[in-house]
């Protein structure tokens, strides 16, 4: 009957609950473990790191597959391009939409 159904329902929602908490407080606990985990695959594994500018998180470069990102060592120059990760390069890209006015 529906009390079945019901109960069902209730068991998925506690357990997706507990998960989501769970995971949450290993994510706290484990935070820097080792160093920096990548924002983009979550692990600490040696590679080519770039720190975002605008969140100021870690990637490893190769993680990042977005056209037109040029190569590792532009950024990694002092006075290399500013990387930018993707979830900042969304955010930024809806508040600040390109002007194409001037040739801008």
């Amino acid at each position: 009957g529906p009390t079945l159904t019901n109960r069902m329902t209730g068991v998925g929602n506690t357990l997706k609950r507990h998960y989501e908490t769970s995971l949450l407080e290993y994510e706290l606990a484990h935070d820097d473990v080792d160093g920096e985990c990548c924002l983009l695959c979550h692990s600490s594994a040696a590679g080519d790191w770039v720190n975002c500018g605008v969140c100021d998180e870690w990637a490893h470069f190769g993680c990042d597959r977005r056209q037109g990102l040029g190569a590792f060592k532009d950024y990694a120059k002092t006075d290399g391009l500013e990387y930018v990760c993707p979830h900042c390069s969304i955010s930024n890209f809806k508040k600040k939409p390109h002007k194409t006015v001037n040739g801008y």
